[in-house]
């Protein structure tokens, strides 16, 4: 298995590889691809792609040294650029970075397999989060949900989480899978429908879906 690691704090990277020979789902045969900046990032993951080698886990800190001749300019853009190269890649992108607004944009837009903040991340956390991607589960830290939560509150963002909602809903989604493409709770995403279906004036028998198609939502 060939794990590539981008994180800046080189003692950070060695921590990381001393907790992975814990696992149990990795095997024997491990490779390390190591970066210390988003340059370096960008370089081996050209470099792993020219060899024919694929990288199986990345594991990337949100803040590092950018590079701005490519326009990486934090751990988002190498995870994205990473995808592009490498599309069945397991990504995990972990960041001592709390505010909501930049956590919604990286579950967002680029939708990591796994994303927790540091401070919620022990051995045993990290250990946990390796085997739940590995395993084709999204994982998100209880902090990250939390802001997400307080984001999906804020009415700025209201209009196109309701589309979001209501496409997924379109798609056949079941209430408990929406939450999880959306990385927040069954709860929230219920009242977020509760509040959709006040706004159209519906009854509880009438359908949603429906009315959202004669409106233009979906």
């Amino acid at each position: 298995m060939n794990i590539f690691i981008a994180e800046d704090h080189q003692m950070t990277i060695e921590g990381y590889k001393m907790i992975l020979s814990f696992s149990d789902v990795l095997g024997d045969n491990v490779n390390y691809i190591e970066a210390n900046s988003c340059e370096e990032a960008y370089l081996k993951i050209n470099s792993t792609k020219e060899i024919n080698t694929y990288i199986d886990l990345a594991i990337i800190d949100y803040s590092m040294p950018i590079y701005r001749q490519e326009n990486i300019l934090n751990g988002a853009d190498v995870c994205k650029y990473l995808k592009a190269n490498f599309p069945n890649s397991k990504t995990i992108i972990l960041t001592s970075i709390i505010e909501n607004v930049i956590l919604f944009d990286i579950v967002q837009n680029v939708s990591p397999d796994g994303i927790a903040t540091k401070m919620d991340v022990s051995g045993d956390v990290f250990l946990e989060i390796i085997e739940n991607v590995l395993s084709g589960n999204k994982y998100r830290s209880f902090f990250v949900v939390e802001q997400l939560e307080e984001i999906w509150e804020n009415e700025v963002f209201i209009n196109e989480k309701n589309r979001l909602i209501l496409q997924y809903l379109s798609l056949g989604y079941k209430i408990n899978e929406v939450a999880s493409e959306l990385s927040v709770s069954e709860i929230t995403i219920k009242k977020r429908i509760s509040k959709i279906r006040q706004s159209f004036n519906l009854k509880e028998d009438e359908n949603i879906l429906k009315e959202a198609k004669s409106r233009g939502y979906i």
